[in-house]
């Protein structure tokens, strides 16, 4: 499977694909640091996008089974859709920004039998999914300790937000202490 993003939302994407047995997950990312991330949550390779199209050639050079954009921009979203394997599912995880399009070729579905999805929260109802997921992380299969990055006191919202964008590796956290 492929994994456009490793923020926050790829992180889960990719040890949810562990946690379900994927055998090679290949998580993209710009960010350094980001990928060191996803390396430690089971991707099998953390490559740029730069680096996207030769390890594709090498690990899956038909296309992935299951690519999950879990950026939501247009342009996330299409690459996701380009490595999804004949037949293969794409699945829309991240939000795109309001008003953004995803400009598509039919025939990527028609010929190609690629199917495309989105989903909310994994499309599962809280109340069966939260109990799974509690027993995964009470067993050591979901990890979210690192997960957590930088910590900001609220009069430090300014410099959270430089963090956030900055592509800090954990979700940056504003506190009221």
């Amino acid at each position: 499977m492929v994994v456009i993003g490793a923020g926050g939302v790829g992180q889960f994407v990719v040890q949810g694909a562990r946690i379900a047995g994927a055998k090679a997950i290949i998580c993209v990312d710009p960010l350094d640091g980001r990928l060191e991330q996803v390396r430690r949550l089971g991707a099998t390779h953390a490559v740029t996008p730069a680096e996207l199209k030769h390890t594709m050639t090498k690990v899956a050079p038909d296309g992935a089974d299951y690519a999950f954009d879990a950026v939501g921009a247009p342009d996330t979203s299409a690459l996701a859709l380009r490595w999804t394997r004949n037949g293969g599912t794409t699945v829309l995880v991240g939000l795109p920004a309001a008003g953004a399009r995803l400009d598509l070729d039919p025939a990527e579905f028609s010929r190609r039998e690629k199917r495309l999805t989105g989903t909310m929260y994994g499309s599962e109802d809280p109340a069966v999914a939260l109990p799974v997921l509690l027993e995964h992380v009470r067993a050591g299969r979901l990890e979210l300790t690192s997960l957590v990055g930088p910590r900001f006191r609220l009069d430090e919202v300014n410099e959270a937000f430089e963090a956030s964008l900055a592509g800090s590796p954990g979700r940056v956290l504003v506190t009221f202490s």
